[in-house]
């Protein structure tokens, strides 16, 4: 299973910064792994966690009940046919990301656990042989990821990477050499790329290394050559083919002196072209076939249904018949089928509106899986039947508490910005709402990220306590058009900043908002874009809640994942380069004109907004007398994706805003 995303934030949830984070079905009335200091600090007290009062205990504790009801209704995720009426998927059933087995005979069956870490397991696939899982399990949620093997029988769980600390990505299996599996990997402190080969009863070898970030993205049916994606900013990638015996290689796209995105590559099912999803300035995505024969057609697929959608997934059916792509439409996704051989349009999944993603394709080619998820419904697994589109659930099961869940409202708003431009928004309204409501105003993860209609389950939470949330895709979002997502960068951060503006005085105009009772919340980009709207419009906010946001962008760049720092530096500027950008638009700067209430939440090991950026807006906050509440997980990175953190910050965040105004009373 694929979902290839270098950045991985395109489901960014409001706390569980990469998606919908997992529950389990009992009741935590607090949370053991957040920090509590004692009463009397040492110098660096203005930047630990708050001590709460008894009180403020007690009241995120009976809040913590309603809360759990929303992170216990669980997700299921990226399905993988194996043998017979087996599958494989991931649940969050339980409290972490674990695999499951389960039987498409019988979707109202308990699932069968499989033997994995005592952490969250991230992607995975199948080895050919349909027996073997291949997964991937970090600690502390801090993205040194290790590969792990287990049998789908439940036996022989193995670390087979124990040695080098590394963020390793999702193994490639090669289908027709058994047992032969291939990934990237870099370290957090180095950008350069590393590609390793490995047997799964043998040791890594490093075949290639790259000096940009990049990764793998496929490998040929008998291992001897991978495809390579160097990433070199959002809209400038380059893809290489390697020998893997040889360890060089070849650039394959585009030509030199180029520069093109590259969404996502694959072999052909034989292995004889290269398929890729590419998109020009101010033209439409298109999947692209390279034969490696001279002489041969080179057809295309250009997306015409949403032409200014992006091409995210590209996923080849083993029997090289057909080619399942997902299109980012922006505010939901579309999932289509092509011809292999001629990469015309055969089918689009007959998916309702919301977020569906590719899984993998059985193989035959007769069926495909996918996971989806929509407003009312939390994500699931399904299957596509390839031949006419149709989908059919591959579990039928009730999450606790579920119909206890009140309904809601959803509409697609269109808003004009500043400068003629169109922000799209999404709004959620409990069903039942009278009167002018409480309203959230949810800035997006990435930049090059959207809102989708989906289901989330601290949307869900807040709606039920009787808010509105307002989802804008601003300036810089993915799915308009490259236009429109490059339309944020470096100086033009501050166009940025005033579509937040705009969404705010659009939603204050609305009958169903309470223009005295305005928040802005987000998730790392939008945890970052949270602070600089404090600072920039602090008579506009009653409160704001920072989830993981870039605090400095200098210290940022320093101090993350270098990979991650190659894109930052197209977004929001180059250290030593430009420092003067860096700084303008950094909220730390400005902190002194912060007047609004703030909750900052972090992750302890988070390598993508490391802890130091929480850290230091807290303790300007601190120092100037502003109101400000921080929370931190000791065992969580860019999100807490753990089930009773989950809870603990649902209950904390609804007592944060009826403490500060941001909220009717209980």
């Amino acid at each position: 299973m694929k979902r290839l995303a270098f950045l991985s934030v395109t489901t960014l949830s409001m706390i569980a910064c990469g998606g919908n984070a997992p529950p389990s079905n009992t009741v935590a009335t607090s949370a053991p792994s957040m920090a509590r200091q004692p009463a009397t600090m040492a110098k660096e007290a203005n930047s630990q966690p708050s001590v709460l009062t008894e009180a403020q205990n007690a009241q995120d504790a009976a809040m913590s009940v309603g809360a759990a009801k929303f992170v216990d209704a669980f997700t299921n995720r990226s399905a993988i046919l194996s043998q017979g009426t087996t599958f494989v998927f991931n649940s969050n059933r339980e409290g972490i990301p674990s695999l499951y087995v389960g039987d498409t005979a019988k979707p109202k069956a308990a699932p069968r656990k499989l033997p994995t870490p005592a952490e969250a397991v991230g992607s995975f696939t199948l080895l050919p042989d349909g027996k073997t899982v291949l997964f991937t399990s970090d600690t502390g949620s801090d993205r040194n990821y290790h590969i792990f093997r287990v049998n789908i029988d439940g036996t022989n769980l193995a670390d087979l990477t124990p040695n080098e600390k590394l963020h390793r990505d999702l193994p490639i299996a090669a289908r027709r050499k058994p047992g032969l599996f291939a990934y990237s990997a870099h370290a957090m402190s180095d950008e350069k790329a590393r590609i390793f080969v490995q047997n799964v009863g043998g040791e890594p070898r490093e075949v290639y290394s790259d000096p940009r970030g990049g990764s793998l993205a496929a490998l040929t049916p008998d291992g001897t050559r991978a495809l390579f994606i160097r990433f070199n900013a959002d809209d400038d990638a380059v893809l290489f083919e390697i020998d893997v015996a040889r360890g060089q290689a070849k650039r394959i796209f585009p030509p030199e002196g180029s520069k093109l995105p590259i969404a996502d590559a694959s072999y052909s099912a034989s292995g004889d072209s290269i398929l890729l999803a590419t998109q020009k300035e101010g033209r439409p995505a298109e999947v692209v076939a390279i034969p490696r024969a001279a002489g041969k057609a080179a057809p295309r697929y250009e997306e015409s249904i949403l032409p200014n959608g992006s091409i995210v997934d590209l996923v080849v059916s083993p029997a090289g018949d057909r080619i399942a792509i997902m299109i980012n439409g922006g505010d939901h996704t579309e999932i289509r089928l092509l011809d292999a051989r001629s990469l015309a349009l055969q089918k689009t999944a007959k998916i309702p509106l919301g977020e569906a993603y590719v899984d993998e394709f059985s193989a035959d080619g007769k069926r495909l899986t996918i996971s989806q998820s929509r407003a009312d419904a939390p994500e699931d697994v399904f299957v596509v039947d390839a031949a006419t589109g149709n989908v059919a659930p591959l579990r039928d099961e009730t999450r606790p508490g579920f119909t206890e869940i009140p309904p809601l409202r959803v509409s697609l708003e269109k808003i004009r910005a500043f400068d003629g431009l169109t922000i799209p928004v999404i709004v959620y309204l409990p069903a039942t709402a009278q009167g002018k409501l409480p309203t959230l105003v949810r800035i997006h993860g990435g930049p090059s990220s959207s809102a989708r209609v989906r289901w989330n389950a601290d949307v869900r939470f807040f709606t039920s306590q009787g808010y509105a949330v307002v989802e804008p895709n601003i300036r810089g979002s993915t799915g308009f058009g490259t236009a429109f997502e490059n339309a944020d960068n470096r100086e033009k951060r501050g166009d940025a900043l005033k579509d937040v503006e705009t969404v705010n005085r659009w939603a204050r105009s609305q009958p169903w908002s309470d223009e005295t009772r305005m928040t802005i919340i987000g998730g790392s980009y939008g945890g970052y874009m949270t602070l600089l709207a404090l600072t920039r419009q602090p008579t506009l906010w009653r409160t704001g809640i920072d989830i993981c946001g870039m605090s400095d962008l200098r210290t940022m760049e320093q101090l993350e994942d270098q990979t991650i720092r190659v894109f930052d530096e197209t977004e929001f500027g180059a250290l030593g380069r430009d420092d003067a950008v860096l700084r303008e638009w950094s909220p730390l700067g400005h902190a002194d004109a912060i007047v609004a209430p703030v909750f900052v939440v972090q992750g302890q090991n988070d390598p993508v907004t490391p802890r130091n950026e929480a850290d230091q807006i807290v303790k300007a906050l601190r120092k100037r007398n502003t109101p400000v509440e921080y929370m931190v997980a000791m065992n969580e990175g860019h999100g807490f994706v753990r089930r009773e953190n989950r809870i603990a910050f649902l209950a904390r965040a609804h007592r944060f805003l009826l403490e500060h105004g941001g909220s009717s009373s209980p």
